[in-house]
Formats: structure tokens, sequence, C-alpha cells
């Protein structure tokens, strides 16, 4: 069945600026209350982490493959037929054929282009008519100059400048950029998004359920961004032990904090990439030693300080929906426990809650923008959920 919500392609040749652009439309869209989903449908490592984290940091953190593995290919066409929110869709530089999938799943098209890559810009414009995506916005990166609009009629088209990594945080200003903003709120906002929200929050499966957007303005008016400071006032307004389901954009020291502290109650989480949007932590089981699998590589370090359970994937992404549960290496209960990765809030919930079952005296998740890691759960007095922790070097 056709998925009615929108889903936009942001296409273009590759470093035409194209990951900047997508990043800087989802912060504004998020700060002017669209609700949208951000879908980076390229395996390369990248998110919001990429560009409000130290450049070091993001630098060794990002993975580029060469060949989409078909299982990542599966589970973005995936979430493109089953998403329930309208997406932004980033696709990379040059989609191979293996890859054209998944355009079948998106609406429409915002083109980046590169007047120095004719055959790129051909390229692109036939495969977006191909698939028969209806153009937003036809727009030309360059580096240097002043952002213009040469054509505001049905599709947008004009120059883009400045969509540098180093000045993405800064955002965009020109008549340009709040045009084309002001077309894709439009377009997501003629669905009935409240509709939408409501609905998706009607079928919450506990009597408690939160949205964390709508939480963050208890604390602040002026920000999109949940800080640490925040947490423990915000598990100061809910009650401890109780079921309970979120709803919501955060970070995911926010979702781990807040399983933990509804444990061992049920806990859901809403996934806008999965037909059935709530879902609860993944299924996890207790192995003495590291076991490596072709789709997750765990590292697990010991310190005086704190041991450190390092997560990656090598295809990006690791699949919710799998038959068995995922093993994890036991820890020493003391010190403490940094978890360290770029770990879907689905399964950094479950390691929250394992390793607190478990009896870790305190667990703390690393946050890239601070390049420290957020206590979420202790059960050391002298530390606090929203706490801050350095990553022990030895």
């Amino acid at each position: 069945m056709f998925n009615l919500l929108p889903a936009v392609l942001v296409g273009g040749p590759p470093y035409a600026g194209k990951s900047v652009l997508f990043y800087r439309l989802t912060q504004a869209l998020r700060e002017a209350g669209v609700d949208h989903y951000a879908l980076r449908a390229c395996p390369d490592g990248e998110g919001n982490w990429f560009y409000e984290g130290h450049p070091e940091l993001a630098r060794m953190l990002r993975v580029k493959l060469t060949e989409w593995p078909p299982a990542f290919i599966q589970s973005i066409s995936h979430a493109l037929e089953h998403r329930c929110l309208p997406f932004l869709v980033d696709m990379g530089g040059r989609p191979r054929a293996s890859q054209e999938c998944l355009l079948r799943g998106c609406t429409h098209s915002i083109l980046l282009l590169r007047e120095d890559r004719s055959e790129e810009t051909v390229f692109w414009r036939q495969l977006v008519e191909k698939h028969n995506l209806l153009p937003l916005a036809r727009l030309i990166s360059r580096p240097d100059g002043a952002s213009a609009i040469t054509d505001n009629s049905s599709i947008l088209e004009g120059i883009m400048t400045g969509l540098e990594r180093r000045t993405a945080r800064l955002g965009d200003s020109s008549d340009l950029f709040r045009e084309l903003l002001a077309r894709i709120s439009a377009l997501f906002t003629s669905y009935d998004l409240r509709e939408v929200r409501a609905s998706n929050l009607n079928h919450a499966p506990t009597e408690l359920t939160i949205d964390v957007q709508q939480e963050l303005r208890v604390f602040t008016t002026t920000s999109t961004n949940w800080e640490p400071p925040m947490l423990s006032l915000l598990l100061a307004r809910l009650p401890a032990q109780t079921p309970l389901s979120v709803y919501g954009i955060g970070p995911g020291w926010l979702y781990a904090a807040l399983a933990a502290s509804a444990d061992p109650q049920p806990f859901y989480l809403f996934d806008p990439k999965l037909p059935f949007g709530w879902i609860s932590p993944a299924r996890l089981s207790l192995t003495p030693d590291v076991v490596q699998a072709e789709d997750l590589h765990i590292e697990l370090t010991s310190t005086r300080a704190a041991t450190i359970l390092r997560i990656s994937f090598p295809y990006d992404r690791l699949d919710y929906l799998r038959p068995d549960p995922l093993l994890f290496p036991s820890v020493p209960i003391e010190p403490g426990l940094i978890i360290d990765g770029r770990v879907p809030n689905w399964l950094l919930t479950a390691l929250t809650r394992f390793y607190r079952t478990a009896g870790v005296a305190w667990i703390a998740v690393f946050y890239p923008p601070l390049g420290q890691a957020v206590v979420v759960s202790s059960r050391n007095e002298a530390l606090q959920p929203g706490d801050l922790m350095a990553i022990p070097s030895s």
C-alpha cells in the first residue's frame, strides 16, 4: 500500500554540501515545531553528532563504505515503506543501480548540484524523473559568494553558498534557505501532523506517555536541545518504576535514563521507521566473553575509573527485527560502565536496563557533542543522572 506521508529526497553529486544542507533543514524544522524524521539512507556513519561534536572525534567515528550491504538497503527500503512521519532522506552522492530501489519510497526531491559536474547534473535529473519524484527545488552549490533565488515559481531554483561542515551549526539566514524551508514546512504540514501525532500517541502501549519535545518546554523555550543538567529535574517530575512510553526526538542518554527510571516495569519508545511505531528495548542475553557478530562489533576495556563498552556497526545499522537475542558480555559491577558508540535508542535502553539489573554501580552514555559521558543510572549517591564523566584513558 502506498504511503501518503511525504518523503523528500535531498540528492546531488558528492561534495556539493548535501549533508550540511540536510542537517540545517532538519534542525530548522525542529525549531519550527514541524514533526518529521531525518533518514540518512547512506552507510557513511554521519548524523547530527557529526556536526555537533569535536571535528577530530567526528572524523574518527565516521565510516565510509564503497558497497552498500543488501541488508542495509533492505532496512532503509523498509523504513521508507512504513514511515509514520514525513521524512527527509539523504542518499549520498551517486546511488548505484542496486540502491535505486530506495527512490521508489520517496515522493519529492531537492537537488543540490555543482556547475563543474554537468554529467552528474544530468544523472540526478534523470534519476528523479525516472522515479517520478515531484521536484521541490533545484539548487546550485557554490563555495563562495551570496546565496540567491533565481526562480521562485513552482520549482524553487537558486544559488546556495557556504555549505561547509565547519559552519554547519551556524545555520542559514538567506532568503533562499528560508524559502526552501517554507516549502518543505508547507508540504509536511499539508498533512495534519497534529492528527498524525495524536494517532501515534493514542496507540502508545502504556497509560503514562511523555513527549520529550513537549517536556523540554518545561525547562527552556529558546532551545530544541536537551542538556544534561535538565535530566535530574525531568526524572523528579515522573513516577519511578512505572510503565512508560516515550515519544519524540531526544539524545540517547535521555531515553536511557527514562528506561532506567521505569525499570523493571515495561518501557516503550517510538520509532517512525517501523510499521508498528512503538517498540520495546531489544532482547539481550549475557555471555561470559565478548562475541563478535558480522553486523555488531563489541570492545570491552577495563580501567580503574570505569569499564568502557564500545559498540560499532560495520554496516552502519543494526536490524531491530531479528529472531535471536543480542549477546553482550558480563562486566564488573564496580566501578561503573560507560557505553560508547552510535547506538540506536532501542539498543541503548536495553543495555542500560540489562547492566542495571546486573548490579553495575552506575551507567553513563558517551555524548559526542560534549566529548563526555552522561550518567543515566546510578546506585552511587555521589553520582546523579545528568552528571558528566570523561572517558578514562587507562
